[in-house]
């Protein structure tokens, strides 16, 4: 594949993962109040705050990966971690939440057929190209890893900054 079919895939992608984020940032904060086994209750304001934070985050390691990566430097296996992880993100919590709690997860419709098959594609060309599986894997469990870690402090960081009235 080429390396500017390769980064048209990548710009698609964002665009699926922005529509994907822009799908939960309306839906999910009311959904969470219902989901409780499955997304701790967030409101409106600390949910968008986080997933701005999130997508400038997707951007920017997409960014990092097209500008600096080759393969098997560590730009690509932040991008590829991430890509990885919003595969992931499809299948837990998005239809897992959706079967178990019997009503529809936002995020799972841009989630199943945008950033499902895309990502896979991303990580299969990689892989075809000489990506090690065994640090896909790590990046991908270091990146989920550091992005969940990471939504508490911004749901908290979210609701001080636009919550100011209360």
């Amino acid at each position: 594949m080429s390396e500017s079919l390769i980064t048209s895939l990548k710009i698609i992608f964002l665009l699926g993962f922005t529509l994907h984020n822009i799908e939960e940032a309306i839906w999910l904060p009311k959904w969470s109040k219902y989901a409780k086994r499955f997304h701790e209750p967030v409101e409106t304001n600390e949910f968008i705050f986080a997933v701005i934070i999130v997508t400038i985050f997707g951007y920017m390691v997409t960014a990092l990966d097209v500008v600096y990566g080759y393969p098997g430097n560590v730009y690509n296996y932040v991008y590829l971690g991430f890509i990885g992880m919003m595969g992931i993100n499809t299948i837990f919590p998005h239809l897992l939440s959706t079967i178990v709690l019997k009503k529809y997860a936002p995020g799972l419709i841009t989630a199943l057929f945008l950033n499902l098959p895309l990502s896979a594609l991303i990580i299969i060309t990689y892989l075809a190209n000489g990506t090690r599986v065994l640090y896909l894997i790590i990046s991908i469990l270091i990146v989920s890893g550091i992005v969940l870690f990471s939504l508490k402090y911004l749901f908290k960081l979210g609701n001080m900054l636009l919550n100011f009235n209360d």
